[in-house]
């Protein structure tokens, strides 16, 4: 190969990368983002929102969640697990909320 193919194979290589990066992104859930806040306020002294993943794209897996058919969070349990702490005014960005 040339020089010229070489520099072009690289500035391709480049581009194609950059494509799969932006495709791959995707954007953080407001509700995760709200109960990631809601997370960082409370003493979970039995670790039961360890699986309360600041990475994840859904958090209707996660312990103590409940969520609608359509994936929205609806309800948070925490009955007798010992969390304390201060409840986020993030709480309002669970606009779905009906049950804590």
């Amino acid at each position: 190969m040339n020089m010229a193919s070489n520099v072009f194979l690289v500035l391709l290589l480049h581009l194609l990368s950059s494509v799969t990066l932006c495709r791959s992104y995707e954007p953080r859930n407001h509700e995760v983002e709200a109960l990631i806040e809601l997370k960082a306020g409370l003493n979970d002294p039995h670790g039961m929102l360890i699986n309360w993943d600041e990475d994840s794209v859904d958090p209707c897996s996660w312990a103590m969640i409940t969520c609608s058919p359509e994936n929205l969070v609806v309800g948070l349990g925490a009955p007798s697990q010992y969390l304390s702490g201060t409840l986020s005014g993030a709480i309002g960005n669970l606009t779905n909320l009906r049950q804590v």
